[in-house]
């Protein structure tokens, strides 16, 4: 529009251009008549002397070029190229013809002015039409415009506003304490896949929250075993009306020392699991004989079953390794115990010390109730045991977790390899320092 409204505006400016110069060639032909008739009756020239026969005529053909530049038309160039015929018709006539001739020019030439005037007419026709359309199609873009904002705000209500609102109530619910607060899927794929994380994250915690209950009362169910056989223990030497034999006395003491060992392992699980959840584990490095480390970790637990046998396989020479001794020995006391506690029936428990020059493998092998395969992956998660595990089997499954994390610190890892039902064996794998 803007283009059509400057090439109108550009039509009447040029048609006013070439109306004035229609007007100064007619208004320079008259003069130019009038000096041909002073001239013949030599009367004095009014016009001045500048203003003669000769200047005049000299004025004609530039005052033709100039009607000649703003013509475009066919037509148009028709008309000025019929007044110029007449204009030199007229200028080479006789002094008995020039006046008909001038009458002639001047016709012409008024011609010319007329086809401009009419030509601005059309332009300014042109422009108003031009303008009432600018407005028609102004008015309908406003329309469109506030019809497409409305129609936004609808959709941004039905697909951005409300699923916004959906997960901010699911929040503002889940923040509150209700555990089922879920978020719908719906509106835009990015809010679908927030909705969708928000979900999972939910389920996650949700999860956790069971499994936390669960430690809770597998650690109440498992502290009250010790305590009460402890209790028991303390009774029977309490009650009795004379001091029981030495041998009874020794074997109640023993009983008491065993179950305060075992409240010792699980309550140093638990620190040492929030030791390495809050990133203060700390190891003490120090040189130490890894094969006397494992001779007395089987030494150790002998007493402790008499349904087992355990043995053990070592190099012949001192392994020296720089270590935290006091950690390694908690990881295979975990692994030994575990062996035991996961062998019910009883069997062979065996340790083997291999070492190479790139590591040293510790293997901890039971002949117990297996691993299915579907929960070594998550074995070493914390509070997690394995779904074969008997109830009568105490534990809260911290200790896997524990010792992985201790063999990680050192560099190191930990591996299984088990069949329900046969067994299972535990590799702790320590790369020997750089």
């Amino acid at each position: 529009m803007t283009t059509l409204l400057q090439r109108q505006t550009t039509s009447l400016i040029d048609a006013a251009e070439r109306v004035r110069a229609a007007a100064e060639l007619e208004i320079t032909l008259l003069l130019l008549q009038y000096a041909h008739e002073v001239e013949s009756m030599g009367a004095p020239n009014l016009l001045g002397p500048t203003m003669d026969v000769d200047d005049l005529v000299g004025e004609v053909p530039e005052r033709l070029a100039h009607v000649e530049l703003y013509t475009e038309t066919e037509a148009e160039r028709g008309l000025v190229a019929a007044s110029r015929a007449s204009v030199e018709t007229y200028l080479s006539a006789s002094e008995g013809e020039r006046r008909t001739r001038l009458a002639k020019a001047i016709d012409s030439t008024r011609a010319v002015m007329d086809s401009s005037i009419a030509r601005a007419r059309a332009a300014r026709d042109d422009a108003q039409a031009v303008r009432r359309n600018v407005r028609l199609i102004g008015t309908l873009l406003a329309i469109s415009v506030l019809t497409g904002v409305v129609l936004f705000l609808a959709i941004a209500q039905t697909r951005i506003y409300r699923p916004l609102l959906s997960i901010r109530r699911a929040l503002s619910a889940f923040k509150a304490g209700r555990r089922e607060s879920r978020v719908r899927r719906e509106g835009p794929p990015e809010l679908q896949e927030i909705g969708a994380e928000f979900n999972d994250m939910a389920e996650t915690v949700t999860s956790q929250d069971a499994r936390q209950l669960q430690f809770l009362a597998g650690v109440a169910h498992d502290l009250r075993t010790p305590l009460n056989a402890l209790k028991l223990s303390a009774q029977m030497l309490l009650r009795a009306k004379t001091l029981p034999p030495p041998e009874k006395v020794r074997d109640s003491l023993v009983r008491i020392s065993n179950q305060v060992d075992r409240l010792e392992r699980m309550v140093g699980d638990l620190l040492d699991r929030t030791r390495i959840e809050a990133g203060n584990l700390e190891l003490r490095l120090e040189e130490c004989d890894l094969r006397s480390l494992v001779e007395e970790v089987v030494e150790l637990h002998r007493p402790s079953s008499e349904l087992h046998r355990l043995e053990y396989t070592v190099p012949e020479m001192p392994i020296p390794w720089r270590c935290d001794s006091t950690r390694l020995s908690q990881v295979l006391t975990n692994l030994v115990s575990n062996a035991i506690k996961y062998s019910p029936k009883g069997g062979v428990v065996s340790l083997r010390l291999d070492a190479t020059d790139r590591e040293v493998v510790v293997s901890v092998t039971d002949e117990g109730v297996g691993i299915a395969p579907g929960d070594i992956a998550s074995l070493f998660e914390p509070f997690m045991r394995s779904r074969s595990a008997s109830k009568d089997i105490p534990g809260v499954g911290l200790g896997l977790s524990v010792s992985r994390r201790i063999a990680l610190a050192h560099g190191g890892d930990i591996e299984v390899e088990s069949r329900a039902g046969i067994g299972s064996t535990f590799r702790l794998r320590l790369p020997r320092p750089a």
